[in-house]
């Protein structure tokens, strides 16, 4: 049955799944960036002691570079971060806003649903008042005709 909370509700969980997607996406990005800054500072581990083992090599420009690269994946960590928190606290209000669309919707049906089922019960009603009164005038009739 259409209710008219049907257009809110499908644009709310529309919004709802694009939230999900955009969580998806930013949870995604928090891994890449944790998995980028893990392996930087593995390589800068094993090139330092690879560095550390022969003095004619210096780690020091490639070990700066990294650092820079790593700070750069640390700030991306913190963006998207905060863009998933920001992301969750309006997936947490769309999604209550959906479940009371749809309680409205739930609600407005059972009222419908009471409504017909109201004027179903008065016509059954009716027709078994009619029957009843037919039968009484028939008896009636039997009656004053036997009374004669």
């Amino acid at each position: 049955m259409k209710t008219p909370y049907d257009t809110a509700l499908r644009a709310r969980q529309r919004e709802v799944d694009d939230l999900r997607t955009s969580i998806g996406t930013a949870t995604q990005r928090l891994a890449e960036a944790d998995a980028g800054r893990l392996a930087i500072t593995e390589a800068m581990v094993r090139e330092s002691r690879i560095a550390a083992g022969d003095w004619t090599l210096s780690a020091m420009p490639y070990l700066a570079r990294a650092r820079a690269e790593r700070e750069r994946l640390a700030e991306l960590r913190r963006l998207a971060d905060a863009e998933l928190e920001a992301l969750r606290h309006q997936a947490i209000e769309s999604y209550g806003s959906l479940r009371a669309l749809e309680g409205a919707a739930d609600g407005f049906r059972e009222q419908a649903d009471r409504a017909a089922a109201g004027v179903e019960q008065a016509s059954v009603d009716d027709f078994a008042g009619a029957r009843f009164a037919r039968t009484l005038h028939l008896a009636r009739q039997a009656r004053a005709r036997d009374a004669r």
